[in-house]
């Protein structure tokens, strides 16, 4: 047994997973959230566990794509008019990453993280006997259009390129892998080596877990300020108190460079709004989760009913639901799936989170230099619900001074600085 103990700012499913690790080496870990605990980003999202998911936010094309999507609120990609001085540096830094050169280093670094993230919420589930709707293999990139599926293609070459079950269907293979849903499409892209699974039922078994594992999970509970003694950090200050420790770690999501902040540390990274919503009783549902490519939708068949995902907002750090946002989500559905043209969609209940974009599309894992028990797991974009055991895992092996199991300069904290 250890008897080192570990502060970790931030209840979504980086911060439970470094909780999780930490706590068979036998560590004392106590997690701060500032909220409820009931409805962060880790419970809203597509509960996709996805190596596929090769590229980074940042790469050619999207810049084109994202200039043309930008004025209009309905699209899935907006970035609200207004005049931040983060926002625009995030944006600079953002073009500059948006090359083939920087995509081709990042990509072999996404695949190591997404892969073993992978192994490892296979081996939690089975080992910890969590039922959460864990399934593979599957996801469906569903493609309208012939060009679309064309410029899919691309990807299937580059996951097979790693040793990743991917395949190019035709319409009708399509439909004999998902008989439930008639889609409009020219053809799709069958990622096999994708899972996906019902993550607030994850979240909720997990944290019972760890509370039952002895891990302390203090909700309501807001860090205001660090106090540095020695080139470490002493003690997180908090509206219910001061907290001292061997090692402290933020993994609170888009609010941790307003953390860093707290030591005059910068950060880029901007918060990339997600919205979801359910339905309880769909009248088709798929057997397959998909992800409509020319809407940029993901939809998941989850323990609860059939939960529908998209758009990319930068409108800063709040939950305001912008009702165009939901309504470009819903024409794109209806678009896609022909049954659901006619659905009415007046009693669903919109849900949005907050996803950490840093400019590079990787996350920010690791030490931050000059202070020698501070690490930061954050930045993950669309991946956070894909990437959280390895960040966890990676974490925990910094701080009981283990071998990585990934390394990268891509990684770095402090990149930017």
């Amino acid at each position: 047994m250890s008897n080192k103990s570990v502060v970790i700012v931030g209840a979504g499913i980086v911060g439970f997973s470094t909780a999780y690790y930490l706590n068979k080496q036998g560590i004392e870990v106590t997690i701060l959230d500032q909220t409820d605990g009931n409805n962060n980003c880790s419970f809203g999202n597509a509960g996709y566990v996805s190596p596929s998911h090769l590229i980074p936010l940042a790469s050619p094309g999207i810049i084109s794509q994202g200039i043309k999507w930008m004025l209009n609120s309905k699209s899935p990609f907006y970035i609200k008019p207004k005049l931040d001085l983060d926002l625009m540096k995030w944006g600079m830094l953002f073009k500059k990453a948006s090359t083939d050169k920087r995509v081709k280093e990042a990509i072999p670094v996404l695949y190591e993280l997404t892969y073993q993230s992978q192994k490892l919420y296979e081996e939690l589930l089975a080992e910890e006997q969590i039922d959460a709707g864990y399934h593979k293999p599957g996801l469906l990139m569903i493609c309208q259009k012939q060009n679309t599926l064309h410029h899919e293609e691309e990807l299937v070459k580059l996951a097979q390129s790693f040793g990743l079950e991917a395949e190019t269907l035709t319409r009708e293979e399509t439909e004999k892998l998902e008989p439930n849903v008639n889609y409009n499409m020219a053809g799709s892209v069958y990622f096999g080596c994708d899972a996906w699974m019902t993550p607030n039922v994850f979240m909720k078994k997990f944290e019972a877990l760890l509370v039952e594992r002895g891990v302390n999970i203090q909700y309501n509970t807001t860090l205001k300020d660090i106090k540095l003694s020695n080139g470490k950090v002493s003690e997180f200050i908090t509206n219910t108190g001061a907290y001292q420790a061997d090692e402290f770690v933020i993994a609170a999501g888009s609010w941790s460079p307003l953390l860093m902040k707290k030591l005059k540390l910068s950060m880029p990274l901007q918060a990339g709004k997600g919205y979801s919503f359910m339905i309880k009783e769909p009248i088709k549902m798929p057997k397959l989760p998909s992800i409509l490519v020319e809407g940029r939708i993901a939809t998941t068949p989850m323990l609860h009913g059939w939960r529908i995902a998209g758009t990319m907002e930068m409108s800063g750090i709040n939950h305001q639901i912008n009702q165009n946002r939901v309504a470009g989500i819903i024409e794109a559905v209806k678009q896609a799936i022909p049954d659901y043209e006619s659905f009415d969609f007046s009693e669903i209940e919109p849900w949005a989170g907050l996803r950490p974009c840093t400019p590079d599309g990787l996350p920010y894992i690791g030490r931050v230099s000059g202070l020698s028990n501070l690490q930061v797991g954050t930045g993950h974009a669309m991946l956070g619900w894909t990437l959280g055991p390895i960040t966890g895992k990676l974490l925990t092996e910094q701080i009981v001074g283990e071998q990585a199991s990934v390394s990268s300069p891509l990684l770095a904290v402090e990149r930017y600085n």
